[in-house]
Formats: structure tokens, sequence, C-alpha cells
């Protein structure tokens, strides 16, 4: 490497460290920029000379100084998550994959480095599951903390607790995928908007306001739901029914996307202030019953057509023309 390329390795692996440190020096703003650890090592590796090789160095010397600053348990989050995140999105946006497969891929690969990390860590899966209910315990009693010096009274039963604490646990793998998952988006989004445009061979996204789901996916949301629905209430069996809930959450998460597209197509068609529009997509996303209204917006978006992307059918009915 020349010199230049030493001192923009050095830059790129001290910012990402700094930014997964974040979540532990800046509390909520920290968790924020977090996510975006990935984001400078795509942009010094990719379209570089020696890509792969750029960041899996860039990898390691981050895991490093994670390591220093704030030891080694650390040092191996950041390697087992970030860190192998950004290696899969660097090794696949240098052979043109779609956006689709990069996030299925590196949030998978996320999802199960991270579980394995933990067992290994934990034990078993015992140990691990009540590691995970002690943190959760922790983290509510510090939010009663903070909202009693706000003057406020936030504390719960103790049953309540227990049944949050259950559910978030049987909801955790479905919110890893997702939080996983909308961490590579944001992290590709970042690098095409900064340098991916002039150093990529292909569009990566495409016309995002006109995306949608494989017509096929429905299936698998039917089939988890009455999976669901199934072993909760005629066949309780708790693993099963655990697993078709996670899956369930996960591809309903995904239609909510096609949701947000139809919304991105009807904005851009009315020329709406990119302002407008961020405030429009930051209350969908916190507010549960526009967000439950648009993910059924992406669901029906496969018989309703809101777009008009399908070519017209003359075997199919007239219900098309009266909307």
């Amino acid at each position: 490497m020349s010199r230049k390329a030493i001192i923009g390795l050095i830059r790129a692996a001290a910012l990402s460290g700094a930014l997964f440190l974040a979540v532990a020096a800046i509390p909520i703003v920290g968790g924020a920029a977090m996510l975006f650890a990935p984001a400078p090592i795509l942009i010094f590796a990719i379209g570089r000379l020696s890509p792969n090789l750029r960041s899996t160095i860039a990898v390691l010397l981050a895991a490093a100084l994670v390591s220093v600053a704030a030891g080694v348990g650390a040092g191996v989050t950041y390697a087992v998550s970030f860190g192998l995140a950004t290696i899969l999105m660097c090794y696949m946006l240098e052979r043109c994959y779609s956006f689709e497969l990069i996030v299925l891929i590196t949030a998978g690969a996320m999802l199960i480095a991270g579980t394995a990390t933990a067992l290994v860590v934990s034990g078993s899966p015992d140990a691990m599951l009540t590691a995970i209910q002690q943190s959760l315990k922790a983290g509510m009693i510090r939010g009663q903390e903070f909202y009693k010096t706000l003057g406020m009274d936030a504390g719960l039963p103790p049953d309540t607790q227990a049944t949050a604490i259950d559910i978030f646990i049987r909801l955790s793998p479905a919110l890893a995928a997702i939080a996983g998952a909308a961490t590579v988006m944001l992290n590709l989004a970042v690098f095409w908007r900064w340098v991916g445009k002039k150093r990529m061979p292909y569009d990566l996204f495409g016309e995002l306001p006109k995306w949608t789901t494989p017509e096929w996916l429905v299936w698998v949301l039917l089939a988890a739901g009455f999976a669901f629905q199934g072993f909760k209430y005629l066949i309780p069996i708790k693993p099963i029914e655990t697993i078709a809930m996670d899956a369930f959450i996960c591809v309903a998460a995904i239609y909510f996307c096609q949701g947000i597209a139809i919304m991105s197509f009807y904005f851009r068609m009315l020329a709406m202030p990119a302002a407008a529009r961020a405030a429009i997509y930051l209350i969908t996303c916190v507010q549960p019953v526009l967000a439950v209204l648009v993910c059924l917006a992406g669901v029906l978006d496969m018989w309703v057509d809101f777009r008009r992307l399908k070519p017209p059918s003359q075997e199919a009915g007239n219900f098309n023309d009266l909307l």
C-alpha cells in the first residue's frame, strides 16, 4: 500500500471503532451513531485497488483499537457484528450483488455469528437466556430511575415486567434480524450517496419507489401467520409458535418496506419537499397503527397494484379499472 492508502486505512479503522464505541459514551445519539460503523471502511475500500484486503485489514485494525479502548470483549463484539458485516458487504458490492441479496446475506450472517458468540461466551442456551433476562431487568430499572428523575412514575408491577421480558425474549430473533437488515441498508445508503455512484459499475438501488417483493412471499406471510395462530391456540407447542411468530414479523417488515416504497412513489409524483418526506417517514416508523396500515398496503399491492407497475391484463377483472 502507498503512504496515502495507509493513512486512509488508519483513519477509516479509527472512525469505525469510534462510531462503535459511541454507544457507551453518548446516550441515545451514540446508539444511532454506532449503526454507521461499517460506512467509513466501505467508503475507504470499495472501488479501490484490492478492496477485500483493504476492508479485512481495516476491520482487524478497528477491532484491535476497540479492544484497547474498551476491552477484548468489546473488540470481539465489533468483529462478529459490524466487522463481519463490513467484509461481507465489501465482497458482495465488488461482485455487483443486488442490494436485496446483500441485506439478506449480511443480516443473516450477523444474526448467526452473534448468536453463536453469545452461546460460546455464556456456555449454554439457558445461561444465555438468563443473561438476557438480567440485562433486560437492569435496563428496565435504569429506565424507571430515569423517569423518576423527571418527576414521572413509570413503575411497573412485577407480573407486567415479567410478561414484557418474556415477550421481548421471544421476539428477539426477529428484532435482531430486522435491526441487522436496517443497519446494512443504512450503511449501503451512506456509501452509495457518498461515493457509490462514482465508483460502482451498476445501479445498486435502482428505482426504489418502484421496488416490490416477490409474489411468492405472501404465501410465506400467510403460512407463518396461520402456523403462529395454530400452535398458539390449537396445538400449543411453544418453540414452534415462537419460530412462526418471528418469521411472521420478519416477513411483515419486508412488506412494510414495500409500503414505504409506495409512499415514496406518490411523494415523488407530488414533488413533496424532502423535509416533509423525512417527517412522514419518521412518524410512520414510530406510530404503530400507521405502520400496520403501511404494511397492509404493501401486502395488498400484490392485487391492487397501487403504482400501476404491472402491464394491463385482458383476462383480469374490472377491479383495477375502478380505482
